[in-house]
């Protein structure tokens, strides 16, 4: 009696030793696991309010450049008007010198044809000259051939052989008019002279009003080459400038695009440790909720083993093409319960176009498990829920030609065939 006394007092004794062992295991393992999730959180958060300053301080770059940029445009498109308006007035002296080089030529011409013209004015008076001369000296030459020969002279036309009186006038009347012949030729021989003259004159004139017109086209033609030349040279700086100013707007386009590379791996980065941290307080949530995720998956529905559609690419029934279908489709009659494939966390719980009503699970270690096109939803985001419990009904909404079940499985951001986790499953054609 006393030895079996003292045994039982020996397995008492033991089994208090191992309860109190493993409260101190338990212990020891707490103190261990919760400092070390939450030292993880709290260098992840330490991360995240880097990733914040640092975002803050790369949308103040960017600010500053989108405003040096926008400033740089302005003066790009100003300076692209100027070159256009410079533009403009060297077209406009280069029309100015096509009509200076048109009234050159036709002053040229002009003064050319004055020049022939004063050349014949010259000829005729020279010959007008020359006929003058010779009628005068024909006139001298007769008189003095009929002094020198004397077979008569001026006194005997006035009174050689004079018979009468009447006679000595008839003689007076006749050298009268030779004298009045003869002073009418040079007159006429002198009238015929001075028009020439004023005629060559006139046409002296005008050559010197073409030759002043010729000089001011001429000046009014190197001022127009000088203007043009100027805004040549003018536009060829402004080009210059505006090549700069590209290049700078080009440089500040490349340096953009990176500010803007780098704020997107900023917002993945922040994003992948905000997920993270959902995924660490999801984990201390379910821990401290006594969730547990099993690891395995379970049958979504207790009432239809049918598969309707696999995973992979088919030919969509309301869209009509084909599509990557990230999940399983699992027939059955509307308003048959849903289970949870595996205990965790409600995280999604909302209707959507083409998902209709659905319910997203975390299991914790980067695993989710999706349900949709449900008639209800029977849970609620933050929700802990246990492997089997009813999370919904079947229904049709969304995209659905029909009561199912959409069933997806996610590990590590990647959605997988569920059915490499069962066997007991029908698929029908």
């Amino acid at each position: 009696m006393k030895k079996k006394t003292k045994l039982w007092l020996r397995i008492v004794a033991l089994v208090l030793a191992v309860l109190l062992l493993g409260s101190i295991l338990y212990a020891t393992l707490a103190s261990v696991i919760q400092p070390a999730n939450a030292s993880e959180l709290d260098e992840l958060n330490e991360q995240q309010e880097e990733i914040e300053l640092e975002k803050r301080e790369l949308q103040a770059q960017q600010q500053t450049l989108a405003a040096e940029r926008a400033s740089l445009q302005d003066s790009i498109n100003a300076l692209k008007d100027d070159i256009a308006s410079v533009q403009l007035q060297k077209e406009e002296y280069d029309r100015l010198i096509a009509i200076t080089e048109e009234e050159l030529d036709n002053v040229t011409r002009q003064i050319a044809v004055l020049e022939e013209q004063i050349e014949i004015k010259r000829q005729e008076y020279e010959l007008a000259a020359a006929e003058e001369e010779r009628r005068w000296t024909s006139f001298c030459g007769q008189i003095r051939s009929m002094e020198e020969s004397g077979d008569i002279t001026y006194m005997d036309i006035l009174f050689g052989g004079v018979d009468s009186f009447a006679d000595l006038l008839s003689r007076l009347d006749m050298v009268e008019e030779v004298n009045a012949r003869s002073e009418q030729l040079i007159e006429e021989m002198e009238l015929v002279q001075q028009e020439v003259a004023l005629a060559q004159q006139a046409l002296y004139d005008a050559k010197g009003d073409c030759e002043d017109k010729q000089l001011e086209q001429e000046e009014l033609q190197r001022e127009y080459e000088a203007l043009r030349e100027e805004s040549t040279k003018r536009i060829q700086e402004m080009e210059g400038e505006l090549e700069e100013k590209l290049l700078t707007a080009q440089e500040q386009a490349e340096l953009a695009a990176e500010l803007e590379r780098q704020s997107k791996e900023l917002e993945r980065e922040a994003y992948n440790l905000l997920k993270r941290v959902e995924e660490l307080e999801r984990q201390e949530l379910m821990k401290n909720a006594g969730v547990n995720a099993t690891g395995t998956y379970l049958w979504p529905s207790s009432d239809s083993y049918y598969v309707t559609s696999l995973f992979g690419n088919r030919f969509h029934p309301i869209l009509h093409y084909w599509r990557t279908h990230y999940g399983i489709d699992i027939g059955a009659a509307y308003d048959t319960k849903i289970y949870a494939s595996d205990g965790g966390v409600v995280v999604v719980s909302e209707s959507s176009y083409s998902y209709g009503n659905y319910v997203m699970i975390a299991h914790g270690n980067g695993r989710y498990t999706l349900y949709a096109h449900m008639n209800k939803r029977l849970v609620s985001v933050d929700d802990v829920v246990k492997q089997g419990d009813v999370i919904g009904l079947v229904g049709a909404t969304g995209y659905a030609n029909g009561p199912h079940i959409h069933f997806e499985i996610i590990e590590n951001g990647e959605r997988i065939d569920p059915l490499q986790f069962f066997s007991n499953y029908v698929v029908l054609d």
